[in-house]
């Protein structure tokens, strides 16, 4: 008799456009889930600092606006490329296409990514419970 073990390391697999492309999201995996939580921090950090000077340049002068936009591009490229870090070079590409990702497009997204989060951790919240009063009844009372 051999003895083994095999741990379950799956993550979900999530499509991301028509072409059939996917990212992966490793929620039981604790460094890309910290990694991915430090990411949606940064983007709602920047997106509130962008949309509140906005409103702000509404009135001035073209040069103001060309400044908000040179910054909001800027804080994009960065996000881009933490967001190829946390889930693999290229995501961008394939999430938004060939044009590089607004703070909008990068909001849309991680709102998804939160829902996605929260559906697939509730699912696994009830099975880990399911497995922990299965083995609770299994040796309640063996010690």
């Amino acid at each position: 008799m051999s003895n083994y073990i095999r741990v379950n390391r799956e993550a979900q697999k999530i499509e991301v456009n028509d072409s059939g492309d996917f990212i992966m999201l490793e929620l039981k995996n604790t460094t890309f889930m910290s990694n991915l939580i430090g990411l949606m921090r940064e983007l709602e950090a920047n997106s509130k600092n962008l949309l509140s000077q906005v409103p702000q340049t509404e009135c001035n002068s073209v040069e103001e606006v060309s400044a908000v936009m040179d910054q909001a591009a800027e804080v994009c490229g960065r996000l881009a490329e933490r967001t190829d870090e946390v889930f693999g070079a290229g995501t961008c590409r394939k999430v938004f296409g060939e044009h590089p990702p607004g703070i909008y497009e990068f909001s849309d997204f991680f709102g998804q990514i939160g829902a996605l989060i929260r559906k697939y951790g509730e699912e696994e919240a009830t099975r880990a419970a399911e497995i922990a009063e299965k083995y609770k009844e299994k040796y309640a009372g063996k010690r």
